[in-house]
């Protein structure tokens, strides 16, 4: 039951309104109401803890729609203090109350109709919202200042919120039920002070996050992908985004319902959790690929130190330049779904020409599941010349260094720079990214730089670049801002920039919980970063209850790469907790980086001398000759790079102590099996297929409706059927094969249907409706593979250009009285037309049929259209013509110029 009292004349500055509301106050709860249930979203923008529109915006956006104004300065001055009379206004506006004139119910000195805020009291008062401070004497005290707790208790009567049986603020004793109501409805903070004077701020904030709830969204959601199981990436109609985090995940090919919250409003979005694919693969410059998915990407399955792994995605040259992809640089964005790879092997490792771009099964997304292989041809012709991305340059008092970011690679030589007119020597940081060495340069002072000789690797030379930076003061201390564990031995200690991990030496003590100093923790990260690993000390113990609560100690002179230290000592909480448990094996695959066994924890090889058999399940027997000499481990994961040959299904058996975890302990691994599925076996073959040949002749398809290529190709050990039979691997004119194409393929090897297929006729069927003209048009078979997954070379006997016959009926799409002759009717075709008759058409008048009594051909700006004369209408704008139709007859000897006949019972209206 809400409690409706209120304080007593001395302290009452609001009307209590128990019963008897009047229509003004139904229409403020209609609005109030609906959005009772919803104000714990907003609170945090009314009071400023995650505010999406700061109290500035707010204040814009209320004052464009009339509710506030600002001083006759032209400022808000949100810092003020708000007045009874300027908030008696934010209420009037904010519910659309009427504005009250010829009436003067208080007796305040300068109350009085030529008063600006009179029409406001005087709705609020109508409205019984508020009333005078003084009740007996009369005064509103409109100059007065409205405190928080007045605000809510407005809050409190407009939402009819319940009140509370116990409070815990700071408000008045009048007023702790209404503060408590609304700190417990989320709209204040409980740490606020009830009793202060409200800011303009604050309540401007608070008005603006009310005024939102009733406003409709004015964007609306254009699509939403999902890139992996609980991450949706929705885009809006202005082309902003928003990564949804779910909390439950999505089901692959399911289509799912989301709700979430953008910009302080409520969305939904449909979404499926497609199968992991490739969505693209394009070259934004001569030097680097950038392959898009649909999912989050696992990086060690495409990156290895930084390097593309060999042959998981192969750049295969069709024609141009040769580039080498294996051992490129390669990356992915912060979502994992973009893979930019830069190739640097020399400075003439670049794109230029045609490749075909193969991305294997062997890309993985987070959650493990494989993406589907992919294929696709690229045409690279880098035309456009480099420019400044980014320019900056950071000091704590001075420096001499710039930094300068490029639109793409530059190569590294010949760049000539300066730095206000003093030469300046250029260093090469990254592809795209230089510093520039200069003279002294002070904080807080702008600087002109000049750069010339900027070429990217297809030499495209950039024209002279001017342009200016200014130097940034950084004099602030690096901060912690967290200590992560690692294992019970490691922590990962993350500032808020790049510190100098020099400084960390000797420089972080580890403490018992007494304050006894264990040792100084070991600097594990070898370079300056914002994340630095420690190592607990060697004489580090763990107490019998296996948990260690201390304190890491950081000396006064840790620093950041500028040279700004803490100042003083700093002490941070680390607790470790002991780890027991021996490294388990997660799962075992095989591929083209080898055998890989991942753990379920970072682990460290043990030459204790374990063993791995490997048993075929197909026999039951062991596999021998297989090479585990040679291994590498890093993080989880234990590759075996010399063992190949396999293929089908498999169980490893591992023996104990092959593997140590990172823990204090180093618990080793227990004996433990797994099976492992080589699905593609990895061979020694490198030859490529071959087309050997095309052909094509007009009218001699086998399939009716449609054209026919035949693609001879041929392998010395075995063609990839799927390859062959997929429209994918090839293109008409440059682009996709029309829309109904399909392959069919026939075995020219005369092997058995088990055996590996090595001759063969791929028989690519396009449908006569998707060849728009008749002209010469370019047919190439570029994505044609083996089994070991090489792509065939485009050589000229892999391309045909025929003249194909145009294929599409043409269509009537238009009829229009004529501009020049309103006595004509004039008909548009979807292309060239030819043996038109009066008697192809129908045409309705007002619904009457009408004989045609001509047709005959356009000319000049109505060349390709037909003119149609109709008996009895001499104008067709006369305002006795309502409507007519025209349709396409049946029986017609309309065609194309290809001889297509026209589409029959096509319907068009003229008006």
């Amino acid at each position: 039951m809400s409690d409706m009292s209120y304080p007593t004349k001395e302290k009452s500055q609001f009307m209590n309104v128990q019963g008897g509301e009047k229509k003004v106050m139904k229409k403020i709860l209609s609005v109030a109401l609906s959005t009772a249930m919803a104000f714990s979203m907003f609170a945090s923008v009314a009071f400023g803890e995650t505010a999406q529109a700061t109290p500035q915006q707010a204040f814009d956006a209320l004052a464009a729609k009339g509710i506030l104004n600002g001083y006759p300065d032209g400022q808000a001055h949100l810092e003020k203090d708000l007045t009874r009379a300027e908030f008696a206004k934010i209420v009037t506006k904010l519910f659309g109350l009427t504005e009250v004139t010829g009436k003067l119910s208080y007796k305040d000195k300068g109350y009085k109709a030529t008063n600006w805020a009179v029409p406001y009291i005087e709705a609020v008062t109508a409205a019984n919202l508020m009333q005078g401070k003084d009740t007996v004497k009369g005064i509103f005290d409109y100059n007065g200042k409205v405190t928080v707790e007045e605000v809510a208790a407005v809050l409190f009567r407009a939402l009819k919120l319940e009140q509370p049986t116990t409070t815990d603020n700071s408000a008045s004793v009048w007023a702790k039920g209404y503060a408590q109501a609304v700190i417990n409805a989320g709209l204040v903070a409980q740490t606020t002070n009830f009793k202060a004077n409200a800011t303009r701020s604050l309540v401007v904030s608070t008005a603006y996050a009310v005024d939102q709830m009733s406003v409709k969204p004015t964007l609306t959601v254009a699509s939403a992908e999902a890139v992996s199981p609980t991450s949706v990436v929705v885009t809006f109609s202005d082309k902003t985004t928003q990564t949804v985090a779910l909390t439950t995940a999505l089901v692959e090919g399911v289509e799912t319902t989301i709700s979430f919250k953008h910009l302080e409003k409520d969305y939904t979005a449909k979404v499926t959790l497609a199968a992991p694919k490739v969505i693209s693969a394009e070259a934004p410059n001569a030097k680097q690929l950038v392959v898009k998915f649909n999912r989050a990407i696992d990086a060690e399955s495409v990156i290895s130190d930084s390097k593309l792994i060999a042959d998981v995605i192969k750049v295969v040259t069709v024609s141009g330049q040769t580039v080498t992809a294996a051992g490129s640089s390669a990356s992915l964005n912060t979502t994992g779904t973009e893979l930019t790879i830069t190739f640097n092997a020399n400075e003439y490792d670049y794109l230029k020409g045609q490749y075909t771009i193969v991305v294997s099964d062997e890309v993985k997304t987070t959650s493990g599941t494989a993406v589907a292989a992919y294929t696709t041809l690229i045409s690279v012709a880098d035309v456009t010349a480099p420019t400044v991305k980014a320019i900056n340059s950071v000091a704590k008092t001075t420096t001499n260094k710039v930094y300068v970011q490029f639109s793409e690679p530059v190569k590294p030589a010949g760049i000539i720079a300066s730095v206000n007119g003093v030469a300046a020597s250029v260093y090469r940081e990254s592809a795209d990214t230089f510093s520039l060495t200069a003279g002294t340069l002070n904080s807080g002072t702008t600087y002109d730089v000049s750069l010339t000789n900027v070429s990217d690797f297809a030499s495209n030379v950039a024209s002279p670049i001017k342009t200016t930076v200014a130097v940034v003061s950084d004099t602030a201390a690096p901060t912690i801002v967290s200590i992560t564990p690692v294992s019970d031995q490691y922590v990962n200690v993350k500032f808020n920039k790049k510190v100098s991990y020099e400084s960390f030496s000797g420089n972080v003590g580890l403490l018992r919980a007494d304050g006894d100093k264990i040792g100084n923790m070991n600097v594990v990260t070898k370079e300056d970063s914002d994340t630095i690993k420690l190592q607990v000390p060697s004489n580090f113990s763990f107490p019998d209850s296996g948990t260690f609560t201390g304190t890491l100690q950081f000396g006064a002179t840790v620093r950041d790469t500028l040279g700004n230290t803490l100042g003083t000592a700093l002490s941070q909480q680390v607790s470790l907790t002991k780890d027991s448990t021996a490294p388990s094996v997660a799962s075992a695959t095989y591929g083209s980086k080898g055998l890989v066994i991942t753990f379920n924890e970072d682990i460290a090889f043990l030459n204790s001398g374990a063993t791995i058999r490997v048993i075929n399940n197909a026999t039951g027997t062991y596999v021998t000759g297989l090479d585990f000499s040679v291994h590498t481990e890093k993080g989880a994961k234990l590759t075996y790079t010399n063992v190949r040959g396999l293929s089908g299904d498999y169980t490893l058996r591992i023996d104990k102590d092959l593997v140590k975890d990172m823990s204090k302990a180093g618990n080793k691994s227990a004996a433990t099996t797994v099976v492992v599925t080589a699905a593609t076996t990895t061979s020694s073959d490198k030859d490529r297929p071959t087309v050997t040949g095309i052909t094509y002749a007009e009218g001699a398809s086998e399939e009716p409706g449609f054209i026919q290529f035949s693609v001879h190709v041929e392998d010395t050990v075995g063609l990839n059927a799927a390859t062959l039979q997929d429209s994918s691997s090839y293109t008409l004119g440059s682009k996709a094969l029309p829309s109904g194409s399909f392959v069919l393929i026939q075995r020219t090897d005369g092997g058995a249907a088990s055996s590996a297929l090595k001759t063969a006729i791929a028989k690519v069927f396009v449908p006569k409706g998707g060849i728009a003209k008749t002209e010469a048009i370019e047919f190439v078979a570029f994505g044609l593979a083996d089994t070991a997954g090489n792509v065939a070379t485009v050589t000229d006997k892999a391309v045909l250009k025929p003249v194909l016959t145009d294929g599409v009926a043409p269509k009537l799409t238009a009829a229009v009285v004529n501009a020049g002759n309103t006595g004509l009717l004039t008909l548009t075709f979807s292309e060239k037309v030819k043996n038109v008759d009066a008697g192809d058409f129908t045409v309705l008048v007002n619904g009457s049929a009408v004989n045609v009594t001509s047709a005959y051909e356009g000319t000049g700006s109505d060349a390709d259209k037909w003119h149609l004369t109709l008996a009895g209408y001499s104008d067709l704008n006369a305002s006795n013509v309502n409507a007519i139709k025209v349709t396409v007859n049946k029986s017609t000897g309309i065609k194309d110029i290809a001889g297509n006949d026209v589409t029959a019972d096509t319907e068009v209206y003229a008006k």
